[in-house]
């Protein structure tokens, strides 16, 4: 196979983890454009000479950088119509393009790069960075020969689930592309908990961080699923069933849960008109 010119616009935390990961994966043959005006903490990159930094895209394109195979836009959806107008020769008629923002539909960009273009939809999420992130990944029927390359790339940051509908992005976006900030804000309520209830607070983080690390890692180990573990460590009665008691009400976590998936994803259509 022939070596694969990819483009990367946008290397922040989300486009560094991809970076590092198709870097690392030794039967990915490519070369990388970067495009990315604040690359003070890619200095780790310039040392693969696979790999050219630029500041924006003129400065690629005076330097002579070739036409890509793949563009993967991993701006802010706010960026997005900036960002992909100057791409001119960094592109041509066959150029997929690979975007990871939240709200942007393929026909949405279709409207920018031309009704013919290949377009793949990603969602991945933060713990790609240690490669451990869950990726959804839709490819329109212009694609659909790319599907392979696109799992190929975003696999090296974890997991990646295909779906055939796009319509379930937004909803995909709420679920696990945000939910990391959600596990996030349940070790900081744990141990905002644990302090309140006579925890000193070095002990109280500690606790609380690594008992939602050790679940999450029994969900993936167990056969079993959450609603089972969360039975088996239950007894009739107990401190658990207290708990379980104030957090199932009607008003519970499952409720506020609710409520605010239905937020990110009614925010993840809003980006995308």
């Amino acid at each position: 196979m022939a070596t694969v010119q990819i483009t990367l616009l946008g290397c922040g935390k989300m486009g560094s983890a991809m970076l590092k990961g198709w870097l690392a994966d030794r039967d990915l043959d490519a070369q990388f454009t970067i495009i990315e005006p604040y690359a003070d903490h890619l200095g780790w990159a310039r040392a693969h000479k696979q790999v050219a930094i630029y500041k924006d895209c003129n400065a690629a394109i005076t330097a002579g950088a070739p036409v890509s195979a793949v563009i993967v836009l991993a701006v802010k959806p706010q960026m997005m119509d900036e960002a992909i107008a100057a791409f001119g020769p960094l592109r041509d008629d066959n150029t997929a393009f690979l975007t990871i923002a939240a709200g942007i539909s393929t026909s949405w960009l279709k409207t920018r790069l031309g009704a013919h273009a290949p377009v793949l939809r990603a969602m991945p999420n933060t713990p790609a960075a240690i490669g451990k992130g869950v990726t959804a990944l839709y490819c329109d029927a212009a694609a659909a020969d790319l599907a392979a390359l696109a799992t190929q790339l975003l696999r090296t940051i974890g997991i990646v689930v295909p779906i055939d509908d796009e319509a379930l992005m937004d909803a995909v976006t709420a679920v696990s592309g945000s939910g990391p900030a959600y596990v996030f804000l349940m070790a900081e309520a744990m141990t905002e908990a644990g302090v309140s209830a006579g925890l000193p607070a070095a002990l109280a983080k500690q606790l609380a961080e690594a008992t939602i690390t050790g679940a999450g890692a029994l969900i993936e180990a167990a056969v079993e699923p959450p609603s089972i573990l969360r039975e088996n460590v239950t007894s009739k009665g107990g401190t658990t069933a207290a708990a379980l008691m104030v957090l199932m009400a009607d008003d519970g976590l499952s409720s506020l849960m609710e409520r605010a998936v239905q937020a990110a994803k009614k925010r993840s259509v809003e980006l995308g008109a």
